[in-house]
């Protein structure tokens, strides 16, 4: 009777082995079949000529893809753009430590407020894009109507005409968009925070700024680190709110002047629009270089200051 006990409990145990293999392996034979084999494939073409997407006609070129992309004109103003475009990730991240802050006083309907802050961050990025594209048209775009209402019809922007102005659409939606994911992250972080150490802070006669910067700021470390490094890379991979104001890449132009063009717009862009994944999987790859250096410095500062402290 134990015998078979014993038998029953190995033969359900070998199941459950069984099905926990078999749910690992299946993602990774996913990731190698799939994904891995587009990453080799694509960091080959790299170095080679190829007609459309037939992997059969690659031919070695002698480097003459990077030589393209890093003497292209079209690829070192998307860097810039995309680094213009980052900036915005970095007034995102102060906005919503200085909102969280606000809202952790506990003051009445601040949960209101915490949820309205947010919903922008969950709203779906085309419908958000297609919401503010309207509301910056020339004619009938609420932004010119409250700027022609306060400061006279001079004042009208022609937002996707003008290059001077066209960024500075895609730069505010970011500013409405983003600061929702770090204000909730930021009030949790907050409310981890020892309380202790404000009263004993308080006994000692420090003001709230003194409090600030010498506890709440050491004590949110990590998350900062974290929504500073996930906005580094939102910000390198900007791509689906530029393509969309875009709108009609098939001329193989990111607005007016090319004044949207980020590297992944580019990228895409190139691929499809010219056929020419070769120079778009530079790009990519360049793009890979790029953020793993930002990150190992962001890292190198991070430890830096971890040990000065």
């Amino acid at each position: 009777m134990l015998a078979q006990k014993q038998k029953k409990f190995m033969t359900a145990k070998m199941r459950d082995n069984i099905f926990g293999i078999v749910t690992v392996i299946l993602p990774l034979i996913l990731f190698f079949t799939l994904n891995l084999a587009v990453l080799i494939i694509t960091f080959i073409t790299q170095f080679c000529d190829m007609d459309y997407y037939n992997l059969g006609t690659m031919t070695w070129n002698n480097f003459a893809n990077f030589k393209f992309v890093f003497t292209d004109g079209r690829f070192g103003k998307s860097i810039l753009i995309m680094f213009w475009l980052m900036t915005s990730e970095g007034v995102t991240f102060v906005l919503a430590l200085v909102i969280s802050v606000l809202i952790s006083q506990k003051k009445p309907g601040s949960k209101v407020f915490q949820v309205m802050f947010f919903i922008p961050y969950i709203c779906s990025t085309v419908a958000v894009s297609l919401m503010w594209r309207q509301m910056f048209d020339y004619e009938d775009g609420i932004i010119n109507s409250i700027l022609v209402g306060i400061f006279g019809e001079g004042a009208r922007v022609s937002w996707r005409n003008d290059p001077a102005a066209y960024t500075w659409q895609l730069y505010i939606v970011n500013l409405w968009k983003a600061p929702g994911y770090g204000i909730v992250m930021f009030k949790a972080a907050l409310g981890a925070v020892d309380q202790s150490l404000y009263e004993a802070a308080e006994i000692d006669g420090a003001t709230k700024v003194k409090q600030f910067f010498s506890i709440t700021l050491p004590s949110i470390a990590p998350t900062s680190f974290y929504l500073l490094f996930s906005g580094l890379i939102a910000g390198i991979m900007s791509f689906d709110v530029p393509k969309l104001f875009a709108g009609d890449t098939w001329t193989g132009e990111a607005g007016i002047n090319d004044m949207g063009l980020t590297p992944v717009l580019y990228s895409y862009i190139r691929a499809t629009t010219y056929n020419d994944i070769p120079t778009a999987s530079v790009i990519s790859y360049t793009l890979f270089v790029i953020t793993l250096v930002m990150s190992i410095v962001l890292f190198k500062v991070r430890d830096k200051l971890t040990k000065e402290e």
